[in-house]
């Protein structure tokens, strides 16, 4: 049996990676608002970010697997990855100011994405 301490650690890196990887939609009432994206350059863009999301949340799992931080920590153990997160989130913002505070959600080879703006915005608030 899991003590509430570690229960409780897992549930922090469960919603960190739902903020920094693929965004569910459609969370409720207090859900952002999605956006679907068609053109291509809109998509391109969208995919970036998700791809450098998906790269440090795959850095952060691995931290926390092999404990090497506390949890809410992991990330900023790979600061180049961080950095190419924040960068590619301000470059898509200045492309797409309206996605602000959004989900932009597309379709890539029959797969759907969707990227949560305001939850990654919050997520990269958080100071190493």
């Amino acid at each position: 049996m899991r003590s509430h301490t570690s229960l409780k650690n897992s549930t922090s890196i469960a919603l960190l990676l739902v903020c920094l990887a693929t965004s569910v939609i459609g969370y409720g009432a207090g859900a952002e608002q999605t956006v679907a994206l068609t053109k291509p350059d809109d998509i391109r863009h969208a995919s970036l970010m998700d791809q450098a999301i998906v790269r440090l949340s795959n850095k952060v799992m691995e931290c926390v697997r092999a404990k090497l931080a506390p949890d809410n920590r992991c990330s900023c153990l790979y600061p180049r990855e961080l950095s190419q997160v924040r960068k590619i989130y301000w470059q898509t913002l200045r492309q797409h100011p309206e996605w602000r505070n959004k989900v932009v959600s597309y379709t890539q080879e029959e797969r759907t994405f969707a990227v949560s703006f305001g939850g990654l915005s919050r997520q990269l608030d958080i100071k190493c």
